[in-house]
């Protein structure tokens, strides 16, 4: 019923996706609101991604999960795991150096932590631009780590992702290629 804004929303989203830097501009994607709704987006399709019986079944069905994100994230993360019903105590806050980006090895030491107590790592939410301090988190030792341990990276871009479009800046997200969503 609406064909061109169908059209306008695909070549839209596709040259997004191509600035991100996946190949050819492949894989999905949705306008959204804002920010916060999209980091619950990402939170909900790492869930469903993990577990697809969720849909289906409900939270009963699955076991702890438990998302990771820096302790200078957006409030966001926690918000979207109350909607969830995952609970803000499964959101673990790592620490950040003092220029305020997440510090990979207390994510790795945490994930390993929460392997221990038998909770199921889903979800490293990393930041590129964080609202107090416009820190972005180290995406190539983040997308590492989730890679190391099958979790799906997402990387809030809210406040930086507009650097991709900037030849001086865009280095700051090296490694956002690697992300499952942005």
């Amino acid at each position: 019923i609406a064909p061109v804004f169908v059209l306008l929303e695909y070549v839209t989203l596709r040259k997004m996706r191509e600035m991100i830097g996946w190949p050819g501009g492949c894989g999905d994607g949705i306008f959204s609101p804002g920010g916060a709704i999209s980091n619950m987006y990402a939170m909900l399709i790492a869930r469903f991604k993990m577990f697809p019986e969720v849909k289906e079944k409900g939270m009963a069905a699955i076991p702890r999960l438990v998302a990771f994100t820096s302790e200078h994230s957006h409030f966001s993360v926690k918000k979207g795991a109350a909607a969830l019903g995952i609970g803000t105590d499964s959101v673990v806050l790592i620490r950040c150096d003092e220029r305020g980006k997440m510090i990979p090895s207390d994510l790795e030491r945490r994930i390993l932590e929460a392997k221990q107590k038998g909770f199921v790592p889903f979800l490293v939410s990393a930041t590129a631009g964080t609202t107090v301090y416009g820190a972005f988190d180290p995406l190539i030792a983040i997308a590492d780590i989730c890679k190391k341990y099958k979790i799906w990276m997402h990387v809030d871009a809210a406040w930086g992702g507009g650097l991709l479009m900037s030849r001086k800046h865009k280095w700051k997200l090296n490694g956002v290629e690697r992300a499952n969503s942005v």
